[in-house]
Protein backbone atom coordinates (compact mmCIF):
# COMPACT_ATOMS: atom_id res chain seq x y z
CA UNK A 1 0.00 0.00 0.00
CA UNK A 2 1.37 3.28 -1.27
CA UNK A 3 1.23 6.39 1.74
CA UNK A 4 2.50 9.53 1.54
CA UNK A 5 5.37 10.49 3.93
CA UNK A 6 4.74 14.39 5.26
CA UNK A 7 7.42 16.81 3.56
CA UNK A 8 10.41 17.50 6.14
CA UNK A 9 11.37 21.31 5.16
CA UNK A 10 10.20 23.23 1.72
CA UNK A 11 12.44 22.37 -0.85
CA UNK A 12 12.38 25.44 -2.88
CA UNK A 13 12.20 28.64 -0.60
CA UNK A 14 12.34 32.45 -2.00
CA UNK A 15 16.06 32.18 -2.10
CA UNK A 16 16.40 28.60 -3.98
CA UNK A 17 13.85 30.32 -6.61
CA UNK A 18 15.68 33.45 -7.21
CA UNK A 19 19.26 31.18 -7.42
CA UNK A 20 17.88 29.25 -9.92
CA UNK A 21 16.98 32.10 -12.27
CA UNK A 22 20.16 33.69 -11.81
CA UNK A 23 21.37 29.92 -12.89
CA UNK A 24 19.24 29.51 -16.13
CA UNK A 25 20.17 33.70 -17.22
CA UNK A 26 23.95 32.60 -16.62
CA UNK A 27 23.58 29.40 -18.69
CA UNK A 28 21.84 30.97 -21.61
CA UNK A 29 24.60 33.04 -22.01
CA UNK A 30 27.39 30.50 -21.57
CA UNK A 31 25.92 28.91 -24.55
CA UNK A 32 24.69 31.71 -26.60
CA UNK A 33 26.75 30.06 -29.60
CA UNK A 34 25.79 26.81 -29.10
CA UNK A 35 22.40 28.03 -29.05
CA UNK A 36 22.70 30.10 -32.28
CA UNK A 37 23.79 27.27 -33.86
CA UNK A 38 20.76 24.78 -33.01
CA UNK A 39 18.19 27.79 -34.31
CA UNK A 40 20.59 27.99 -37.01
CA UNK A 41 19.94 24.11 -37.80
CA UNK A 42 16.02 24.59 -36.93
CA UNK A 43 15.19 27.36 -39.14
CA UNK A 44 16.92 24.92 -42.07
CA UNK A 45 14.45 21.78 -40.79
CA UNK A 46 11.60 23.58 -41.11
CA UNK A 47 10.60 23.44 -44.65
CA UNK A 48 12.21 20.20 -44.74
CA UNK A 49 11.15 17.72 -41.87
CA UNK A 50 8.84 15.58 -41.47
CA UNK A 51 5.11 16.36 -39.84
CA UNK A 52 4.90 14.57 -36.53
CA UNK A 53 2.50 16.54 -34.71
CA UNK A 54 1.30 19.57 -32.19
CA UNK A 55 1.86 21.02 -29.26
CA UNK A 56 0.52 24.56 -28.17
CA UNK A 57 1.76 27.88 -28.96
CA UNK A 58 4.15 29.54 -26.64
CA UNK A 59 5.12 33.26 -26.59
CA UNK A 60 8.49 33.29 -29.00
CA UNK A 61 7.56 30.63 -30.98
CA UNK A 62 8.17 31.25 -35.10
CA UNK A 63 4.61 32.38 -36.25
CA UNK A 64 5.50 30.44 -39.32
CA UNK A 65 5.10 27.41 -37.60
CA UNK A 66 1.91 28.02 -36.35
CA UNK A 67 -0.80 25.40 -38.13
CA UNK A 68 -3.12 28.17 -38.96
CA UNK A 69 -5.48 25.31 -40.43
CA UNK A 70 -5.76 24.04 -36.74
CA UNK A 71 -6.89 27.83 -35.43
CA UNK A 72 -9.49 27.30 -37.80
CA UNK A 73 -11.07 24.39 -36.41
CA UNK A 74 -10.44 25.04 -32.32
CA UNK A 75 -9.72 28.46 -31.86
CA UNK A 76 -6.75 27.44 -30.19
CA UNK A 77 -2.93 28.17 -31.49
CA UNK A 78 -1.01 25.12 -32.49
CA UNK A 79 2.37 25.01 -33.46
CA UNK A 80 3.77 22.33 -35.83
CA UNK A 81 6.30 19.81 -34.31
CA UNK A 82 8.61 18.04 -37.32
CA UNK A 83 10.13 14.57 -36.42
CA UNK A 84 13.69 16.26 -36.31
CA UNK A 85 12.66 18.35 -33.46
CA UNK A 86 11.46 15.48 -31.28
CA UNK A 87 14.38 14.97 -29.59
CA UNK A 88 14.78 18.23 -28.49
CA UNK A 89 12.85 17.19 -25.21
CA UNK A 90 14.35 15.72 -22.18
CA UNK A 91 12.85 13.51 -19.72
CA UNK A 92 13.15 13.64 -15.98
CA UNK A 93 12.79 10.82 -13.51
CA UNK A 94 12.30 11.48 -10.09
CA UNK A 95 12.19 8.27 -7.39
CA UNK A 96 9.76 8.69 -4.87
CA UNK A 97 10.47 5.76 -2.80
CA UNK A 98 10.72 5.99 0.90
CA UNK A 99 14.82 5.31 0.90
CA UNK A 100 15.18 8.85 -0.75
CA UNK A 101 14.29 10.46 2.82
CA UNK A 102 17.48 9.72 4.72
CA UNK A 103 19.99 12.21 5.49
CA UNK A 104 20.14 15.70 6.98
CA UNK A 105 19.20 17.71 4.59
CA UNK A 106 17.48 14.67 3.06
CA UNK A 107 18.40 13.30 0.13
CA UNK A 108 14.99 13.68 -0.90
CA UNK A 109 14.88 17.35 -0.52
CA UNK A 110 18.47 17.80 -2.89
CA UNK A 111 16.84 15.31 -5.61
CA UNK A 112 13.70 18.07 -5.62
CA UNK A 113 16.81 20.35 -6.11
CA UNK A 114 18.62 18.18 -8.63
CA UNK A 115 15.29 18.01 -10.50
CA UNK A 116 14.49 22.07 -10.50
CA UNK A 117 17.68 22.27 -12.00
CA UNK A 118 17.33 19.32 -14.71
CA UNK A 119 13.77 20.40 -15.82
CA UNK A 120 14.72 24.24 -15.75
CA UNK A 121 17.47 24.00 -18.15
CA UNK A 122 15.60 21.63 -20.66
CA UNK A 123 12.95 24.05 -20.68
CA UNK A 124 15.55 26.76 -21.17
CA UNK A 125 17.83 25.09 -24.11
CA UNK A 126 14.65 22.27 -25.47
CA UNK A 127 11.67 22.16 -26.20
CA UNK A 128 9.99 20.46 -24.02
CA UNK A 129 10.12 18.13 -20.58
CA UNK A 130 8.54 15.25 -19.16
CA UNK A 131 8.37 14.73 -15.62
CA UNK A 132 7.83 11.22 -14.50
CA UNK A 133 7.35 10.36 -10.44
CA UNK A 134 4.11 9.65 -9.23
CA UNK A 135 2.83 10.36 -12.92
CA UNK A 136 4.27 11.35 -16.08
CA UNK A 137 3.26 15.80 -16.40
CA UNK A 138 5.18 17.49 -19.39
CA UNK A 139 5.90 21.23 -19.77
CA UNK A 140 7.01 23.37 -22.77
CA UNK A 141 8.54 26.15 -23.33
CA UNK A 142 10.68 28.98 -20.89
CA UNK A 143 7.23 30.26 -19.30
CA UNK A 144 6.70 26.69 -17.67
CA UNK A 145 9.93 26.41 -15.23
CA UNK A 146 7.53 27.98 -12.60
CA UNK A 147 5.07 25.11 -12.92
CA UNK A 148 7.31 22.62 -13.14
CA UNK A 149 8.77 23.68 -9.49
CA UNK A 150 5.18 23.85 -8.21
CA UNK A 151 4.76 20.36 -9.66
CA UNK A 152 7.92 18.92 -8.08
CA UNK A 153 7.70 20.54 -4.69
CA UNK A 154 4.05 18.97 -4.32
CA UNK A 155 5.73 15.75 -4.83
CA UNK A 156 5.87 13.19 -1.85
CA UNK A 157 7.77 10.17 -0.72
CA UNK A 158 5.58 6.92 -1.28
CA UNK A 159 6.02 4.26 1.20
CA UNK A 160 5.40 0.65 -0.55
CA UNK A 161 7.62 2.04 -3.49
CA UNK A 162 10.48 0.05 -4.30
CA UNK A 163 11.81 2.34 -7.36
CA UNK A 164 10.78 4.97 -9.74
CA UNK A 165 7.40 4.32 -12.08
CA UNK A 166 9.58 4.03 -14.81
CA UNK A 167 7.98 4.40 -18.65
CA UNK A 168 7.18 1.70 -20.36
CA UNK A 169 7.99 2.58 -23.74
CA UNK A 170 10.81 5.00 -25.05
CA UNK A 171 11.00 8.89 -24.45
CA UNK A 172 12.43 11.27 -26.56
CA UNK A 173 15.59 12.88 -25.77
CA UNK A 174 17.84 12.14 -23.07
CA UNK A 175 16.63 10.80 -19.53
CA UNK A 176 17.86 12.39 -16.22
CA UNK A 177 16.95 9.07 -13.76
CA UNK A 178 16.90 10.99 -10.31
CA UNK A 179 17.76 7.99 -7.19
CA UNK A 180 19.55 6.44 -4.95
CA UNK A 181 20.02 3.31 -6.85
CA UNK A 182 19.56 1.18 -3.48
CA UNK A 183 19.71 -2.27 -5.07
CA UNK A 184 22.10 -1.94 -7.98
CA UNK A 185 20.93 -5.48 -9.41
CA UNK A 186 17.48 -4.40 -9.72
CA UNK A 187 19.29 -1.07 -11.40
CA UNK A 188 21.17 -2.87 -13.87
CA UNK A 189 18.01 -4.79 -14.92
CA UNK A 190 16.08 -1.69 -15.24
CA UNK A 191 19.12 0.18 -17.13
CA UNK A 192 19.07 -2.88 -19.28
CA UNK A 193 15.24 -3.05 -19.82
CA UNK A 194 15.22 0.85 -20.85
CA UNK A 195 17.78 0.56 -23.15
CA UNK A 196 16.61 -1.93 -25.29
CA UNK A 197 13.26 0.33 -25.67
CA UNK A 198 15.72 2.93 -26.40
CA UNK A 199 16.44 5.15 -23.85
CA UNK A 200 19.48 7.44 -23.15
CA UNK A 201 19.88 7.31 -19.70
CA UNK A 202 22.31 9.75 -17.37
CA UNK A 203 21.91 8.53 -13.68
CA UNK A 204 21.79 10.96 -11.15
CA UNK A 205 22.39 10.68 -7.25
CA UNK A 206 22.04 13.46 -4.78
CA UNK A 207 24.90 13.09 -2.59
CA UNK A 208 24.63 13.19 0.89
CA UNK A 209 27.61 13.18 4.01
CA UNK A 210 26.65 9.62 4.62
CA UNK A 211 27.96 8.38 1.19
CA UNK A 212 30.98 9.08 2.05
CA UNK A 213 31.41 8.38 5.44
CA UNK A 214 29.52 7.17 9.28
CA UNK A 215 31.30 8.64 11.74
CA UNK A 216 31.45 7.46 15.35
CA UNK A 217 29.27 8.30 17.84
CA UNK A 218 26.09 8.51 18.38
CA UNK A 219 22.84 6.62 17.42
CA UNK A 220 21.08 5.16 14.09
CA UNK A 221 18.20 3.42 13.14
CA UNK A 222 18.33 0.71 11.01
CA UNK A 223 15.92 -1.14 8.77
CA UNK A 224 15.75 -5.07 8.94
CA UNK A 225 15.44 -5.44 4.81
CA UNK A 226 13.79 -9.08 5.83
CA UNK A 227 10.63 -7.64 7.95
CA UNK A 228 11.00 -4.20 7.77
CA UNK A 229 11.29 -3.15 11.36
CA UNK A 230 13.94 -0.53 12.57
CA UNK A 231 15.66 -0.66 15.79
CA UNK A 232 18.20 2.19 17.04
CA UNK A 233 21.75 1.09 17.18
CA UNK A 234 24.83 3.16 18.35
CA UNK A 235 27.27 3.47 16.38
CA UNK A 236 31.12 2.60 17.91
CA UNK A 237 34.20 3.19 15.71
CA UNK A 238 34.14 -0.43 14.54
CA UNK A 239 30.31 -0.28 13.53
CA UNK A 240 31.16 2.89 11.86
CA UNK A 241 34.23 2.01 9.51
CA UNK A 242 32.16 -1.66 8.62
CA UNK A 243 29.13 0.59 7.61
CA UNK A 244 31.71 3.40 5.60
CA UNK A 245 32.76 -0.08 4.10
CA UNK A 246 29.47 -0.92 2.73
CA UNK A 247 28.73 2.27 1.59
CA UNK A 248 32.22 2.10 -0.76
CA UNK A 249 31.08 -1.14 -1.86
CA UNK A 250 27.74 0.33 -3.01
CA UNK A 251 28.74 2.74 -4.57
CA UNK A 252 31.20 0.52 -6.82
CA UNK A 253 28.25 -1.60 -7.44
CA UNK A 254 26.31 1.10 -9.00
CA UNK A 255 28.84 2.61 -10.97
CA UNK A 256 29.53 -0.34 -12.49
CA UNK A 257 25.60 -1.25 -13.00
CA UNK A 258 25.87 1.90 -15.49
CA UNK A 259 29.18 1.01 -16.78
CA UNK A 260 27.74 -2.13 -18.03
CA UNK A 261 24.93 -0.91 -19.75
CA UNK A 262 26.90 2.04 -21.37
CA UNK A 263 25.29 4.53 -19.41
CA UNK A 264 26.64 7.14 -16.95
CA UNK A 265 26.05 7.74 -13.38
CA UNK A 266 26.38 11.58 -11.72
CA UNK A 267 27.16 12.73 -8.25
CA UNK A 268 26.59 15.74 -7.38
CA UNK A 269 26.73 17.29 -3.88
CA UNK A 270 24.80 20.24 -3.60
CA UNK A 271 25.29 23.20 -1.74
CA UNK A 272 23.57 23.30 2.00
CA UNK A 273 24.64 26.51 3.43
CA UNK A 274 23.75 28.75 1.56
CA UNK A 275 22.04 29.47 -1.85
CA UNK A 276 24.57 32.20 -2.92
CA UNK A 277 24.73 31.66 -6.98
CA UNK A 278 28.16 31.02 -7.36
CA UNK A 279 27.88 28.12 -5.45
CA UNK A 280 25.06 26.54 -7.15
CA UNK A 281 26.98 27.60 -10.73
CA UNK A 282 29.55 25.44 -9.62
CA UNK A 283 27.73 22.43 -8.91
CA UNK A 284 25.10 22.69 -11.83
CA UNK A 285 27.67 23.37 -14.28
CA UNK A 286 27.84 19.16 -15.30
CA UNK A 287 24.22 18.70 -15.41
CA UNK A 288 23.77 21.07 -19.28
CA UNK A 289 26.02 17.85 -20.29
Amino acid sequence: MKRAIPASEPPFPVEFRTMLEQILRHAGRVQGARMQSLRTQRQALQQSGTFHGHRAYTQGDDLRRIDWNAYARTGSLFVKLLAEEEARAATVILDVSASMGVGTPSRWVSSQRLAAILCGLSLVHLDAVALVADGVTSYAGRRSVGLALDRIEALRLLEGVREAELPTRGSPGRVHWISDFVDPEVTERTLHRMRRIGMRVTGWVAAIADDFAIEAGGWRMLCDPETGREQPVRVDAELAAAMTRELQVLQRQQEQAFARTGFVLQRVSLPTDSFEAGKWMEAAWSFRR
